[in-house]
């Protein structure tokens, strides 16, 4: 099975150096959070860049900071394009707020996923539930315009658009290295990864075809001659 998923913050490519270093100050806890009515974080951008994926890594990397790799996560997942109403779950998430958390950090860890698929009624109510103090929510869209203004206020705001081409490069590289596949040529990685427009789900099989195309040298055949 190929190894292509990320582990850690490390491996995730973000769309310009000011959300990176905000992750990581958030992470740090150089930048304090949750705190002040910053209870979450949103990543947008385009479709397939890594959001969802990240969502779970970044609770991961937060807890892991505040409790010193002590223990296991529990984070709450929650689509929001599911059918499922808005006030059923914000009932079931409020009921594992109340509860003592099982987390070192004493904080309970929630996922909303493609949030702009929420009405406008059921993102008011999002953001009455982002009020509370004990808890990291992390919200992920692809239409960042369609969500509340009242939510965004209450996010600290992480970009995960297409970025520079060449941005990609060390991290493709770093997925062929750990697969031991043929490397091939700059150029034709960031060819491939210039067609994909930041989406992973194109990049990773246009470069691992890329790798497949590549036939390794054969062995020099030695010849003997007989005396």
């Amino acid at each position: 099975m190929l190894i292509t998923n990320p582990q850690t913050t490390a491996d995730m490519i973000f769309a310009d150096s000011t959300s990176e270093t905000l992750v990581k100050a958030l992470i740090n806890q150089t930048l304090p959070f949750p705190i002040a009515g910053k209870s979450a974080v949103m990543l947008y951008g385009t479709f397939g860049s890594g959001k969802t994926t990240y969502a779970s890594i970044f609770c991961e990397d937060f807890e892991r900071q505040r409790s010193n790799g002590k223990g296991e996560l529990a984070v709450e997942f929650v689509s929001c394009d599911s059918t499922e109403n808005i006030t059923q779950i914000l009932k079931r998430c409020e009921s594992i707020r109340e509860l003592v958390s099982f987390n070192e950090s004493n904080l309970h860890y929630f996922i909303f996923d493609e949030v702009d698929n929420l009405t406008p009624e059921a993102q008011r109510k999002l953001k009455a539930f982002l009020n509370n103090k004990n808890i990291v929510c992390v919200l992920t869209t692809n239409y960042v315009d369609k969500v509340d203004d009242g939510v965004k206020s209450r996010c600290h705001m992480i970009n995960f658009n297409a970025t520079q081409t060449s941005n990609y490069l060390p991290r493709v590289k770093q997925i062929i290295r750990q697969n031991n596949l043929p490397m091939p040529s700059d150029a034709e990685l960031l060819e491939k990864i210039d067609n994909a427009d930041g989406d992973w789900r194109d990049i990773v099989p246009y470069v691992m075809y890329l790798c497949n195309s590549i036939r390794p040298n054969p062995p020099k055949q030695h010849k003997f001659k007989v005396v």
